[in-house]
């Protein structure tokens, strides 16, 4: 495996690891503070913290310079749109007792992720990968039947958070410079709701406690460090890889939805063996051809 791709590899990994456990954010928040307010403060504050990150570094002039490509910025216009409603859904999913089925959205995004690659992007998949993403597709699948409705959860977060991983791993922007510009474009929204929030009263940044002030100024970190992994990794390793990888959010997820009191059915149990089955030929696989 070459250095770069090696890298992407473990940023993937981290990026995902940290996202199976961000409901333990959300559930930190008192009653009363709702997922509306939360995604404004987590938008708010990574733009501030990106823009610090950036000045600090010199590396501000040449994110800014992006503006000067309409293309460049009419893709991340369109990611802005994808990350801001997965955000929103995912927030109000875990704060509202659907935690189960927002994993079930990260269970098939990455199947949405694969389907992209190989359609959009023509990635192949030999043939142990093939045997990987069938195993995966059938644990999903499983998932959907136990559900037994149409869960719009999960298909607003697998297929937003799929597309916006398509977007960036064709844009030409880097990581840090690519999500800054993403924020940038709906800070003044954001910040306005978030003045008007507080003029009314109904805002917690002035109105809160001091352990809710804090979450909130922390926000900026819960977007910051998994997605700057994130684009790290998307435009180095292939879009099918990190499809397979992402199974370990939703994974974190579920286990967590359970340890909280859902309860984890026969069905929910065939689930989780045909997805680790999947990731297990992957693993194998990558430990076969490259020497992982």
């Amino acid at each position: 495996m070459a250095e770069d791709e090696r890298r992407g590899t473990l940023a993937a990994f981290g990026a995902f690891f940290f996202w199976g456990a961000m409901p333990l954010y959300f559930w930190a928040f008192p009653d009363g503070v709702g997922a509306f307010e939360i995604t404004l403060h987590r938008i708010f504050w990574t733009f501030i913290l990106l823009l610090g990150v950036l000045g600090f570094s010199g590396a501000l002039g040449p994110a800014m310079a992006l503006f000067r490509k309409p293309k460049v910025i009419g893709t991340l216009l369109a990611s802005t749109v994808l990350i801001s409603i997965n955000w929103m859904v995912y927030a109000w999913a875990a704060m509202n007792g659907h935690l189960a089925e927002a994993s079930l959205g990260y269970f098939i995004n990455p199947l949405v992720n694969v389907a992209f690659g190989v359609l959009l992007l023509r990635e192949r998949l030999n043939t142990w990968r093939w045997l990987a993403v069938g195993l995966a597709a059938l644990g999903v699948l499983n998932q959907v039947i136990v559900v037994g409705k149409t869960p719009w959860i999960a298909l607003t977060l697998a297929f937003s958070f799929g597309g916006y991983g398509l977007l960036r791993k064709t844009v030409a922007a880097e990581a840090k410079e690519g999500l800054f510009i993403e924020t940038l474009i709906v800070s003044p929204l954001i910040l306005g709701a978030i003045i008007w929030m507080e003029s009314q009263g109904t805002g917690h940044l002035l109105h809160g406690s001091p352990g809710t002030v804090f979450l909130l100024l922390m926000a900026g970190f819960t977007i910051t460090i998994p997605l700057t992994m994130f684009n790290f990794a998307a435009r180095r390793i292939p879009l099918s890889t990190l499809g397979l990888i992402q199974y370990i959010a939703p994974s974190s997820t579920f286990i967590m939805a359970i340890v909280v009191g859902e309860k984890l059915t026969f069905g929910g149990m065939i689930t989780f063996v045909l997805i680790w089955m999947g990731l297990a030929l992957y693993s194998l696989d990558l430990w076969r051809k490259r020497g992982v």
